[in-house]
């Protein structure tokens, strides 16, 4: 930004963008943050108000607005990048300085961990709305000339020895990433084989879909076809009974008493056989407790035993009666 008039449009159509890459900062604190980084660029011309990709420790990354520049101290001027976090101007800045090539940071240094992240008192102690940016450097400046928290990195002395071990050290790190790349391209033949059998399996289920599919709709209409042939069928047969006037009841008629109660006996007997294949079905199936199956078959075999013993006696006296009618014949 060239000035402030080109600064000042530039964080409005930042702030305002919506849609995909909106910047997350609440509505109600936008024009606090505008206000924030405005003044930071007139108090330090340095710093340049900016859009980009902030990577958390949790490894989530989002879009932020950061202003990079210098902070002045008595020994020079540090780089540093201040970004406003999603919670800004109720949270404090994250600031990490960026040393240039040739300066490190200062080992156990009191306020720069040896990412380069900042942990100052004005940090600590920040309290919206109080608390600013145009404040927070000042602060900085004087801590850090108090403690400078970088150094220059010393020359390294051109030893042969030492650049012999640098390269071999180079050539060994060379050997293992193109070991490394060739296992990553085994694993990617692999997965692009996996890819292409899962495509072919992927094919063979939808084609055995669509083969199901016909096949239930040949069913449906066979089902179709045959319910109304039922349908039919069954109000021809009501309506030749009903010309009729026969009752189904009327058309097997034992010829006496003890015939119509061996009839009896035989289709109780046949129905106590259907009803305990049932429960034997039920109890298999797990439909049906195991105590509750054993009460019913005691129950149903009793009572079969009892029609199938009547069934015995009525046959026996069947049997006695017609021993007697060939004697009276002779």
């Amino acid at each position: 930004m060239a000035d402030a008039r080109e600064l000042q449009r530039y964080l409005g159509a930042a702030l305002s963008h919506r849609g995909g890459g909106a910047l997350p900062y609440a509505a109600d604190d936008r024009w606090l943050i505008r206000h924030h980084l405005v003044s930071l660029v007139d108090a330090f011309p340095s710093f340049r108000p900016s859009a980009a990709a902030f990577t958390y420790n949790d490894g989530r990354t989002t879009i932020l607005l950061r202003a990079e520049g210098t902070i002045p101290t008595s020994g020079g001027h540090l780089p540093a990048s201040i970004w406003l976090l999603e919670a800004y101007p109720h949270v404090p800045p994250a600031v990490f300085l960026c040393p240039v090539r040739g300066t490190l940071i200062r080992p156990g240094h009191a306020h720069v961990d040896p990412s380069g992240a900042v942990d100052a008192a004005y940090l600590r102690s920040w309290r919206y709305p109080a608390s600013n940016l145009a404040d927070l450097v000042p602060s900085l400046s004087l801590l850090f000339s108090l403690d400078p928290p970088l150094y220059t990195k010393p020359k390294p002395r051109n030893d042969p020895v030492e650049v012999k071990w640098i390269l071999e050290m180079v050539q060994r790190d060379l050997a293992g990433r193109e070991a490394e790349m060739e296992g990553f391209l085994r694993v990617q033949a692999e997965l692009k084989r996996r890819e292409q059998a899962i495509a072919r399996g992927t094919r063979e289920l939808e084609e055995a879909r669509d083969n199901l599919e016909q096949e239930l709709q040949v069913t449906q209409m066979n089902t179709d076809v045959m319910e109304s042939w039922v349908r039919e069928t069954k109000g021809n047969i009501r309506r030749r009974w009903k010309e009729r006037e026969v009752s189904i009841d009327d058309v097997f008629e034992p010829s006496d008493v003890s015939s119509r109660k061996m009839m009896e006996c035989a289709a109780m007997d046949l129905a106590l056989e259907d009803t305990i294949y049932a429960l034997d079905r039920a109890a298999t199936e797990g439909c049906m407790p195991f105590h509750a199956y054993l009460k019913h078959v005691r129950a149903l075999s009793r009572e079969q035993f009892f029609h199938r013993s009547m069934a015995a006696r009525v046959r026996m006296m069947l049997h006695r009666e017609g021993e007697r009618n060939q004697v009276g014949s002779l």
